[in-house]
């Protein structure tokens, strides 16, 4: 992709989305798969993963990505923003269940997956402390992430015991729904949570290298992430898998 330099984006209107840059990262990569399902144009803004990123700082208040700023409105940068910013913007099939219930459990899985304290959150505590306790130390003192995200030898513990929950209260919806008939999380549609699961599904199964030629360091991590969760149903990454193929998601950075 062709990225814009945050100062020049600034003097810009429209909608201006921060993306990491040259990187399979998740939440930026989810965040375009839902505008573009929704048509939404955007200018994509060079953010840099783990800099310093002064000049989207000064814009946006904001260090990492993704961020949104359409026109003169305030930054988004929660996936719940996000999302209503491309559902208020675009135009097509929504991605969020018209049904109250359905609605109410899209957004609660959503949120387990991608939310503070939810699995991601939980699995970059444990990536953290792959290196062990040493090392960690040693990193703390210039990486800001380690007291960002609360890194501690017992919630590494705590973080793969809550991340396998995580994966458990998925498991168990999928198989209802494949029983019910239905080909997706939640509802009988693509919703949002189909696609953040296509994302966020890497420490359960990694993509193909010809799906995503991601980084050998960063494969390697999401690999010994995986070993610690343990052996999983196949369901999580057929539905991942599925999802990809019949709704051509981005997958390019």
């Amino acid at each position: 992709m062709n990225y814009i330099e945050p100062a020049a984006a600034r003097e810009m209107d429209g909608l201006r989305l921060a993306l990491t840059a040259h990187a399979p990262a998740p939440y930026s990569l989810s965040a375009r798969a839902i505008l573009d399902h929704h048509g939404v144009p955007y200018v994509p803004v060079l953010q840099v993963g783990g800099g310093p990123n002064e000049d989207l700082v000064t814009w946006t208040g904001h260090r990492n990505a993704p961020v949104a700023v359409y026109n003169d409105e305030a930054p988004r940068v929660g996936w719940l923003e996000i999302l209503n910013l491309a559902e208020r913007l675009g135009s097509g099939p929504s991605l969020v269940p018209s049904d109250i219930d359905d609605r109410m459990l899209m957004v609660a899985l959503s949120n387990e997956l991608i939310g503070e304290n939810g699995f991601i959150w939980d699995l970059r505590i444990v990536m953290l402390g792959l290196g062990g306790p040493e090392q960690a130390a040693g990193a703390r003192v210039r990486n800001p992430m380690y007291d960002q995200y609360g890194y501690s030898e017992e919630a590494v513990a705590r973080g793969v015991d809550r991340a396998g929950a995580v994966l458990d209260r998925l498991t168990a919806q999928l198989l209802a729904q494949r029983d019910a008939g239905r080909q997706y999380i939640v509802g009988d549609a693509l919703s949002a949570v189909d696609i953040y699961w296509v994302y966020f599904s890497q420490a359960v199964g990694t993509f193909p290298e010809a799906v995503c030629a991601m980084p050998k360091g960063m494969r390697t991590v999401y690999d010994a992430v995986g070993e610690m969760l343990g052996e999983r149903d196949p369901i999580l990454v057929e539905q991942r898998d599925r999802v990809l193929a019949e709704h051509g998601l981005p997958m390019d950075f």
